[in-house]
């Protein structure tokens, strides 16, 4: 098979498409790096639901498409392709992983010296407090919402386009603050925000999405210089691909946050109606059995309703 690297110097024509996979050495390594470790991780405990690896799996394979197969060499050409990979990383890739929760899978699978390591990393107070604050649902939406802005700014953009090390630092960054906002919503219980709180959340991150794309619909000049020359490959003139690339944000990315924020809703009235806490979207381990008198099975008081 014949490989056609991402942003070579000529523009990528549709005859070359299916043939354009992105044989990129590091991330290709660290794809199947993270799946040895996440499998050795896993055989070593067999507790976790089994929802989770498949979530992890799923998480991998929407990086794969987006980082290594055509789209990516797409997204040097088009602007609109440029904004289906962004969307594979944020609304596909991040939740996924969040809802994977594979921090401890990893860190088991990991080789002792990188176990240690890590483990003496969490022991530094300064470091932990700052990554507790990351983790906090606000500056994980902030960060996030930041991050989409900033790297469809004009002169970061064209500059992601023109370098690879700051195309691959935009890629990390949609993927690293997506997880982080993810996981405050649809992660593990101890991390994700009670569901009102969580819908609050996406409503907000699809008003911003929103309403850049609205700015990139209705611009009356191109935004990006990167791709002056190179849609005419493709038929489409270069400010009709900004276009196309704003509504792909708008609509795809907008029935994502209203489908997660819908469903979160639906769990916070049943949990309403049924009168105590609203239920997680997904259970995270068995519920002891009740015994006469209020006593669980493990011999603590139930908890009353």
């Amino acid at each position: 098979m014949r490989v056609i690297l991402a942003h070579a110097d000529e523009p990528l024509a549709p005859h070359d498409l299916w043939w354009a996979w992105h044989a990129d050495p590091l991330t290709l390594g660290g794809l199947l790096v993270a799946a040895v470790v996440y499998q050795r991780g896993r055989s070593s405990n067999r507790a976790a639901e089994a929802w989770r690896p498949r979530c992890f799996g799923a998480g991998l394979v929407a990086l794969a498409v987006a980082l290594l197969s055509p789209v990516d060499a797409l997204g040097g050409v088009l602007a609109s392709a440029h904004m289906v990979q962004h969307l594979l990383l944020t609304l596909v890739a991040a939740p996924l992983l969040a809802m994977s929760a594979p921090g401890g899978t990893l860190l088991r699978g990991s080789p002792d010296v990188v176990r240690q390591a890590i483990l003496r990393w969490r022991r530094r107070r300064g470091l932990a407090a700052g990554v507790h604050a990351l983790r906090h649902p606000v500056p994980a939406w902030l960060l996030h919402v930041g991050a989409l802005w900033a790297w469809h700014a004009g002169v970061l953009y064209d500059a992601a386009l023109e370098n690879p090390v700051i195309h691959a630092a935009e890629h990390g960054t949609f993927l690293v603050t997506g997880v982080l906002f993810w996981r405050t919503v649809v992660g593990v219980r101890a991390a994700r925000v009670p569901a009102g709180l969580g819908v609050l959340l996406l409503f907000g991150m699809s008003m911003s999405s929103a309403l850049l794309s609205l700015l990139l619909v209705f611009a009356r000049t191109p935004w990006y210089s990167g791709y002056a020359t190179t849609t005419q490959v493709w038929g489409l003139e270069p400010l009709a691909d900004q276009q196309l690339a704003g509504a792909i944000m708008w609509v795809p990315a907008g029935i994502v946050y209203v489908v997660a924020a819908l469903a979160l809703l639906v769990a916070w009235i049943r949990g309403t109606e049924d009168g105590g806490t609203p239920p997680p979207l997904r259970s995270t381990g068995p519920v002891p059995a009740s015994r006469p008198g209020g006593i669980t099975a493990g011999g603590a008081p139930a908890a009353s309703r």
